[in-house]
């Protein structure tokens, strides 16, 4: 019987890559929305139009489960879908608190400790004096990921700089939101703020910062990896994302019970997600960054790599109602790592690895995956999705048997694919 699973973020490319590695040969992926269909391009993004057409593909491929692992607007339509289809998923409020970051630090607030943190309308007259909090902090609308328009303020020159850019792009980035708000039901003081909402909050970036991949069913949560957020020395970028993390068990246990608390708050179940901590080492402290509603794809090929299954192996059971089973330690090496080639100025893209490149690549080093972002004459701040701080070219994963041969074998990647840029 084939078993017919649907993907909102759904990429043809990735099809045979994901079912090869799933430990079945039952499950087949469908798409239900394509990837770029749950690109925000502009403030108009059609939600509905989009939601619909989900379902009707759905509908007519007679799907059993669906699954993303993409972040909003994907996460926020496969949760309407799964509660139109009456599929197992985590309930439309508990994804929304997650995705809705105002939200989720006041249902925080309510089980842990939680530094201070404020909203502010970015289009009224006088928004400093809404935050009322000491600098520094960072600010950021209250939906978006990969750090898009998020800045961390020094002083007064600081915020009006970033007010600038919030005020020009937060509504492409956060008008789509408008149907999760209409619709899901919130407390009306967040309903009435409106969907280009942003908050402050205390800078709690002081450590090193790690991601738990984990689930819940039944109400229990499940973790089975740690990987680090290894971050570029400015201190908001990411340089790569490591797996698995060189964590004591303790600190952990401690992001556990933390985890624990946080997700039944919300009222989270039936489905994977990923929490994203900073661990202060020297005050002993742990600040929860977020909270995502789904598994990070990005971190894939990290489990495939040292684990020897991808964890959308994971998704897939939870949305067949079946109890995932996960194994450590059965990949080909013992670490892996997805690690970001990136640009910190604007400029264009002079050069692209060539077919012969790439093949070098893979001669020297098989296990190395590359996925370019760019090609010959993009100019990088015309980027869809990028951070506030650098521009991301391509993404290189890789296996090694120890930390230094991964960058090592980055090192070299690099060195072969041979990039090139003209400064703007």
């Amino acid at each position: 019987m084939s078993i017919k699973v649907a993907v909102v973020g759904f990429e043809e490319a990735s099809r045979d890559y994901f079912e090869d590695r799933l430990r079945t040969d039952e499950v087949h992926f469908v798409n239900a929305i394509s990837r770029d269909e749950c690109i925000i391009h502009d403030s108009d993004y059609p939600f509905e139009e989009r939601l619909e057409a989900g379902h009707t593909r759905m509908e007519d491929a007679d799907v059993h489960a669906v699954i993303t692992y993409w972040d909003f607007p994907a996460s926020m339509l496969t949760a309407f879908l799964a509660e139109r289809e009456g599929t197992p998923y985590a309930s439309t409020s508990a994804v929304l608190k997650c995705e809705h970051k105002y939200w989720f630090r006041q249902e925080q607030a309510k089980v842990v400790d939680t530094p201070a943190f404020a909203s502010f309308n970015p289009f009224a007259d006088d928004p400093l004096s809404e935050i009322g909090m000491d600098y520094p902090f960072w600010v950021k609308p209250v939906v978006g990921h990969s750090s898009m328009l998020g800045f961390e303020i020094k002083n007064e020159d600081d915020f009006k700089k970033a007010l600038a850019e919030i005020r020009e792009g937060i509504e492409q980035m956060t008008r789509p939101f408008r149907y999760a708000i209409e619709h899901v039901d919130m407390p009306q003081e967040l309903k009435d703020k409106g969907t280009c909402l942003c908050m402050a909050e205390e800078i709690i970036s002081k450590g090193e910062q790690y991601t738990l991949e984990g689930y819940v069913r039944n109400g229990k949560v499940f973790v089975y990896g740690v990987v680090a957020s290894v971050r570029h020395p400015n201190g908001h970028t990411f340089s790569r994302y490591q797996y698995p993390a060189k964590l004591e068990q303790v600190i952990v246990d401690r992001m556990i019970e933390t985890t624990e608390k946080i997700i039944g708050q919300i009222g989270f179940d039936g489905s994977p997600f990923n929490i994203e901590f900073f661990h202060d080492e020297d005050a002993d402290r742990l600040h929860v960054v977020e909270i995502n509603s789904r598994l990070s794809q990005s971190h894939s090929d990290l489990f495939y790599k040292v684990d020897g299954q991808t964890h959308q192996q994971i998704a897939v059971n939870l949305a067949l109602d079946e109890e995932p089973e996960w194994k450590r330690g059965e990949g080909e090496f013992n670490v892996a790592g997805k690690c970001f080639l990136r640009y910190f100025e604007d400029a264009v893209v002079t050069r692209v690895p060539t077919e012969a490149d790439i093949a070098k690549v893979k001669a020297e080093m098989p296990d190395v995956r590359v996925d370019s972002n760019v090609g010959e004459g993009t100019r990088l701040s015309e980027l869809e999705e990028q951070e506030s701080y650098s521009y991301e070219v391509a993404d290189i994963f890789i296996g090694a048997d120890s930390e230094e041969e991964l960058l090592r074998k980055y090192d070299r990647a690099v060195e072969l694919l041979n990039y090139q840029f003209e400064a703007v």
